[in-house]
């Protein structure tokens, strides 16, 4: 076996384990056959995007059900999307860029799951994340206070200003995702609820 293919067999030890017993040897044998067929540069480019993709997801589907793992994927994209905020807010744009188009294909991908996440009837779901909403907003509103308030002092660091916009624009960004989320999840018939 060649370095690169000891290097990928390495690598899927971050597929869980069900996974590598029923399909390790088949990725190995491919990944050495893309190797002989299209060369070294362009096997690892395809099999770097498919580890990034896949091992997440398959990671996410072990260890949680639908409903959480979609949860998941709004959290990882709340936060993409804030980190792409904080970097162009920075002035590193390109790495802004990255992290939108990560945040796009990632919501691309998994767009089933987060529809029927959204799309299922939960009056408790539906309380929660415009709960999550609301604490977010308040702790958007803390963090413009602090920054107003270290503005007047005439003397800000780079780290506090960084930390500043780091949670400022995440609690943001998240709060309006967990608003949209919380006000397109249907609530339940009355004809369904308990007595």
């Amino acid at each position: 076996m060649s370095t690169h293919g000891r290097i990928y067999r390495s690598l899927l030890w971050l597929y869980p384990r069900e996974f590598r017993r029923e399909y390790g040897d088949d990725l190995v044998q491919n990944f050495n056959d893309m190797l002989a067929f299209n060369g070294v540069r362009a096997t690892w480019a395809r099999t770097s995007i498919d580890l990034i993709i896949t091992v997440p997801r398959y990671r996410l589907e072990t260890l949680m059900s639908e409903q959480k793992s979609a949860t998941t994927i709004n959290i990882a994209l709340v936060v993409l999307c804030a980190l792409a905020a904080l970097s162009l807010t920075t002035g590193i744009s390109p790495i802004s860029t990255v992290l939108f188009i990560v945040a796009l294909v990632l919501a691309f991908v998994q767009r089933g799951a987060l529809a029927r996440a959204i799309r299922t009837p939960s009056n408790n779901s539906r309380r929660k994340r415009l709960r999550v909403s609301a604490i977010l907003t308040v702790v958007t509103a803390a963090s413009l206070f602090s920054y107003f308030y270290d503005l007047n002092d005439n003397e800000i660091s780079t780290p506090s200003l960084l930390l500043h916009n780091a949670i400022g624009t995440s609690a943001m960004v998240g709060a309006v995702v967990y608003l949209l989320v919380g006000l397109f999840t249907p609530r339940e018939p009355a004809s369904s609820k308990t007595v």
